[in-house]
């Protein structure tokens, strides 16, 4: 057994890796020069990214995000009846619903959940020859487990946006600590090692190894990047909140 949070290289199963990287090649050629813009992810510019999702027992669908230094917007294209938007600097989540005419407040208040007596986490990389790159980012394929429960099989690209990843690492650091009080308020045993490592302890942990260009979870969630643009010009509107809603914080929403 290694020791927590150290890296175990380990042959991957011939067909399993083969098929995992032959997707993750054909999404690279099948964009071809339209897959990112090529230039480097700068200061100033927003950072495009779609990915398409699918989660046990639903359709594939579209999900948008908008980060640069400041935000993160997380929709499903223009036509959203809502979105997330994440302000970096207050460390602040909000849910906004255009039906509801609300919005919703996620402050991080700091996470107050200790690590069970039991608490390992290990890696490993599945080794493969030929593995493909994007951007000249090389894609490489970790497993993710909490005390031998695996939780993460991700495809990522060292390097490839990584202004965008330090975005999103905040982002799960922030939503963890809201995350904490729900995992806090559930019966033991509907709290699995995977939840308590990836929702509260370790939540960036996926990221890792770089940009999440293929992931799923445990629970069957998937997602798998379909395009990008590191130098977006975004409408500085997409990262404001709507006048007149109604504001409410998961604080007032639980007493």
């Amino acid at each position: 057994m290694p020791a927590s949070g150290l890296v175990e290289c380990v042959p991957a199963r011939p067909a399993l890796i083969f098929s995992l990287l032959a997707m993750i090649a054909y999404s690279c050629l099948s964009f071809g020069a339209d897959f990112g813009s090529g230039a480097e992810e700068t200061k100033d510019a927003s950072t495009l990214v779609w990915f398409q999702e699918r989660e046990r027992g639903t359709e594939n669908y579209l999900v948008r995000m908008i980060a640069n230094n400041r935000f993160l917007r997380i929709d499903d294209g223009e036509k959203s009846s809502g979105f997330v938007l994440f302000d970096r600097g207050r460390k602040t989540i909000y849910s906004v619903d255009h039906d509801n005419r609300s919005v919703l407040i996620l402050s991080d208040q700091g996470i107050a959940q200790d690590k069970p007596e039991r608490f390992e986490l290990r890696e490993e990389e599945l080794i493969s020859e030929g593995s493909p790159s994007i951007l000249g980012a090389e894609v490489k394929v970790h497993r993710f487990y909490t005390n031998e429960q695996l939780c993460f099989e991700v495809a990522s690209a060292r390097g490839l946006l990584a202004d965008t990843v330090e975005v999103l690492r905040d982002f799960h650091r922030a939503l963890a600590a809201e995350q904490s009080v729900t995992v806090q308020q559930m019966p033991k045993d509907l709290v699995s090692d995977c939840d308590l490592s990836d929702m509260v302890l370790v939540p960036d942990r996926h990221l890792k190894f770089g940009f999440p260009v293929r992931q799923q979870d445990y629970n069957g969630k998937f997602r798998e990047l379909r395009d990008f643009d590191p130098n977006f010009n975004a409408d500085p509107r997409l990262f404001e909140l709507p006048v007149g809603y109604r504001r409410v914080t998961t604080q007032g929403l639980r007493g």
